[in-house]
């Protein structure tokens, strides 16, 4: 998994999330490698 924290732009993005989103992130363990993925995964995630 990829650790927000060492990606400045991941981290950006990630801290701008509701906390359920953020919390459902680390805990599903889906590992993120681009902005591009974090974002889809967390509309994915907000929408349900």
């Amino acid at each position: 998994m990829v650790s927000y924290e060492e990606n400045p732009e991941l981290r950006e993005y990630f801290e701008s999330l509701p906390q359920q989103v953020r919390v459902q992130l680390v805990e599903s363990g889906v590992e993120i490698a681009t902005l591009g993925e974090l974002k889809q995964v967390a509309t994915h995630m907000m929408e349900q």
